[in-house]
């Protein structure tokens, strides 16, 4: 069980000494390249790889068929101060709110008006009737 332990240490460090090494030198036949030259290669890499993801995406389709859309657009008029007007009013129910502070009002004074007409039933809770009623009322 030693021997098992000492060699599994011993490979350990046989590896951590291994992968501190410097890593092989490049191949001197390529000649250096320049800072201008490096850029120019990772332009063109970049370049290539947004218009691949574009045409993947359809952006330019996309594009094109917005630009369609505002073309034809711009060929319909826009409506005038009293079209917006007549369309103001046509959506309002001719010219009637019916929603807002001045339709609830004049739908509570509707609600007032028609309570009033309904006769007040005068009630004595104090009689057995009254209580027999109250009690046929809650049951289910």
């Amino acid at each position: 069980m030693n021997k098992l332990l000492v060699a599994l240490i011993a490979g350990a460090f046989a590896t951590a000494a291994a992968a501190q090494t410097a890593a092989p030198a490049a191949a001197p036949d390529a000649a250096p390249v320049t800072k201008s030259e490096a850029m120019k290669e990772k332009s063109k890499t970049v370049d290539a790889v947004t218009n691949a993801n574009v045409d993947q995406a359809g952006a330019r389709d996309t594009a094109a068929q917005q630009k369609k859309n505002t073309a034809e657009s711009k060929k319909v008029a826009k409506p005038t101060a009293a079209q917006k007007k007549a369309d103001a009013a046509a959506a309002t129910a001719g010219g009637v709110a019916t929603t807002g502070t001045a339709a609830t009002a004049a739908q509570d004074k509707k609600n007032t008006a028609a309570s009033k007409e309904v006769a007040k039933e005068k009630v004595n809770l104090g009689t057995p009737a009254a209580e027999k009623a109250m009690e046929k009322a809650a049951k289910p």
